[in-house]
């Protein structure tokens, strides 16, 4: 007779650690994407510039005339100033800045009208990105409410005995950085005029609703 064989067990495979990015790691995280989207916003900005000029879409300084009509959006807010750094005064020293910076470069008198539309849509979108930094605030406060009121429909929810749903937590989570995101790529790059309080309002809710229902259905217990 055959002697038997050790019967070999199959060896488990370790998973691999998954580690969990950090507040800091985040933070840094968006940080870099809300930069990256900025440069793609200004290379498509003055691409579709120059783009609608060689089309016939618009004339020549239709730039100028949306940097001219954006900075009256911004002199509306200085009207109510809350700090002694106001949007108009960020935006002209963004503008002062840029300005030194080309003129180094380019001479004025091989300027085209490509040329200046492009330099004109940088500042469109300089000007348009000082807006924007000056709405975080209002995504914070709107963040803030709708967390507390999360807290306390969770609350309610374990004192009643409800259920909690980690997949409408994850969708609803997935979908909060995404949407500011979203929204300020989407603002920079517009080829028209448009009330920063029409694009930004419905965002807001739009987040502070995935802020509600993640928090409202995270766990019953800690």
């Amino acid at each position: 007779m055959s002697e038997g064989r050790p019967v070999q067990k199959p060896v488990k495979k370790e998973k691999p650690a998954v580690h969990e990015r950090g507040p800091l790691t985040r933070l840094l995280g968006m940080v870099s994407a809300l930069l990256v989207a900025m440069l793609i916003a200004v290379g498509v900005s003055v691409v579709v510039e120059c783009l609608g000029i060689a089309l016939g879409w618009w004339p020549n300084n239709h730039a100028m005339t949306l940097l001219v009509r954006e900075r009256t959006y911004i002199e509306a807010i200085d009207q109510f100033p809350m700090t002694a750094l106001t949007p108009l005064s960020v935006s002209e020293h963004a503008t002062r800045e840029f300005d030194s910076l080309w003129r180094s470069v380019f001479s004025a008198n091989g300027m085209n009208i490509y040329l200046a539309a492009s330099i004109n849509t940088v500042k469109l979108v300089l000007l348009r990105l000082t807006i924007c930094l000056f709405v975080l605030p209002g995504f914070l406060l709107v963040a803030l409410v709708a967390f507390y009121d999360g807290l306390v429909a969770r609350d309610i929810r374990k004192y009643t005995g409800g259920h909690e749903s980690s997949y409408v937590f994850h969708k609803a989570k997935r979908w909060i950085v995404p949407s500011l995101l979203l929204t300020i790529s989407i603002y920079l790059m517009l080829p028209f005029s448009l009330r920063p309080a029409v694009i930004f309002a419905p965002s807001m809710l739009f987040t502070g609703l995935m802020i509600y229902i993640a928090t409202s259905r995270f766990k019953k217990f800690l």
